[in-house]
């Protein structure tokens, strides 16, 4: 499971350089040359669409997605780990388990057409960008399936 959340935040990475970098390139060629490319547009767009969804299984792998500590601070930290299990129970894994089963439509009437870019002339793939409308739950849920085991092991140990 590390290796898999290794492998998604390496992704990540290289899709922040492609979002980064073709943007200033998109800018640069715009306001310097006058001329501008629908495709890199569109390759900045999916780029920042599979980043935005690849980043939140990892910023909930790495603890780092946002929460209100205003009480936590001052609880203890077998408190706070009870308060992460039964969010993680009572409400990531049933909302992304939601947002994948209602997904798999989308996706896999996408799919059957195979979706290209709304825009004329833009680039083909974008079914492939609504993948991640797949792919993102299916990681925070097994994330979630992961940490939950976890602590009903060493609980039971």
């Amino acid at each position: 499971m590390r290796q898999l959340f290794l492998a998604v935040k390496r992704l990540c990475m290289v899709f922040t350089a492609i979002v980064f970098f073709g943007q200033l390139v998109m800018v640069l060629m715009r306001y310097l040359l006058g001329v501008g490319f629908l495709e890199i547009q569109d390759a900045v767009n999916y780029a920042f669409a599979v980043l935005v969804a690849l980043s939140v299984a990892v910023s909930f792998d790495a603890d780092k997605h946002v929460r209100v500590d205003v009480f936590r601070q001052t609880w203890s930290e077998e408190t706070n780990r009870r308060i992460d299990w039964l969010g993680d129970l009572l409400l990531a894994l049933p909302v992304f388990s939601i947002m994948l089963w209602t997904a798999f439509p989308l996706v896999r009437s996408s799919w059957s057409i195979l979706e290209g870019s709304p825009e004329t002339g833009g680039l083909p793939g974008l079914f492939l960008v609504k993948t991640c409308l797949l792919i993102l739950p299916l990681l925070v849920v097994l994330l979630m399936l992961s940490r939950l085991l976890g602590t009903i092991r060493r609980t039971a140990a």
